[in-house]
């Protein structure tokens, strides 16, 4: 006797599809969110900002009878040229009506979604990048940060007098490293507030000072990353073009357009060196921090 099987039977039984797409994972994009905003000076024209430093003046003696010798410090300034090396990005996809009209998903928004992350990604990965230059470092590459380790980058903001706020960013696994320092999860250094959950929900607090912020997008080869313990001035960004979307229909390819691009800069502001009469500028307000991805 013969039986009805999922074979004889195959022209009867139907396919599904899901109503969601399986989207690919976008990663936290923070880190150029934390850098000082200049883009207003850029936003109507100018391709370079130019900064010039001031420097302090000498104390000299005043010895009675004799007149003072009047200083004169010739001073120098900072360029920084938009775009950055790379700094114009852009995405482009070419959709043809037959596929938009036979696909049950919304090709044009999706293309929109994923070319606003790939921007906003690029952004962040070049905002990290500008940690590497930082002439303060502590930490080894590969390897968890210590307790001293964070001190050690207080105290070369502090003695800097770099001003708040304060920002560290440091990778995934950097940062579970930090949960296994019991006073990272006490009340007393969590907050009370958050006491509880911080550390059951990843939940990045508060680390001598600075906010702290994981990031899956900091330069270096797994199992090395950079990241920074930084003071908010010491590295900005300057947009000229937020992520931006063009369309334009070409009726005989009888298909949509679409692009998207944006215009911008990271950058490290060095800072005016304390020392009397001295004309030269440095990193002092960042500490490169070396540690584990």
């Amino acid at each position: 006797m013969a039986n009805v099987t999922i074979t004889t039977s195959a022209v009867f039984i139907d396919q599904v599809w899901s109503p969601e797409l399986n989207r690919a994972i976008q990663y936290d994009v923070v880190v150029s969110a934390l850098f000082d905003d200049k883009s207003g000076l850029v936003d109507q024209h100018a391709n370079t900002i130019n900064l010039p430093s001031r420097h302090n003046l000498t104390a000299n003696a005043k010895a009675a009878g004799t007149p003072l010798t009047p200083q004169a410090i010739t001073e120098t300034q900072q360029q920084f040229v938009l775009p950055m090396t790379n700094g114009h990005r852009a995405i482009a996809q070419q959709i043809e009506d037959i596929a938009e009209i036979q696909s049950r998903y919304d090709i044009r928004a999706e293309t929109t979604l994923a070319g606003a992350y790939a921007l906003a990604r690029q952004m962040d990965v070049d905002a990290a990048g500008v940690f590497n230059a930082a002439t303060n470092a502590v930490g080894t590459a590969g390897a968890e940060l210590t307790d001293d380790n964070l001190i050690a980058g207080r105290t070369s903001l502090r003695n800097n007098a770099a001003p708040r706020p304060w920002y560290i960013v440091v990778s995934p696994a950097t940062y579970s490293g930090f949960l296994k320092l019991e006073k990272f999860t006490n009340m007393l250094y969590v907050g009370t507030d958050d006491a509880g959950t911080a550390v059951e929900e990843a939940k990045v607090g508060r680390i001598y000072g600075a906010d702290v912020y994981e990031s899956q997008l900091l330069s270096g080869t797994a199992p090395n990353s950079v990241g920074a313990y930084w003071s908010k001035t010491h590295y900005f960004k300057a947009v000229q073009r937020m992520p931006t979307t063009h369309t334009w229909y070409s009726p005989l390819d009888l298909s949509w357009v679409v692009s998207m691009d944006a215009i911008y800069g990271m950058f490290e502001r060095l800072e005016a060196d304390e020392a009397a009469g001295v004309t030269t500028n440095s990193s002092n307000w960042s500490v490169k921090l070396n540690a584990v991805k």
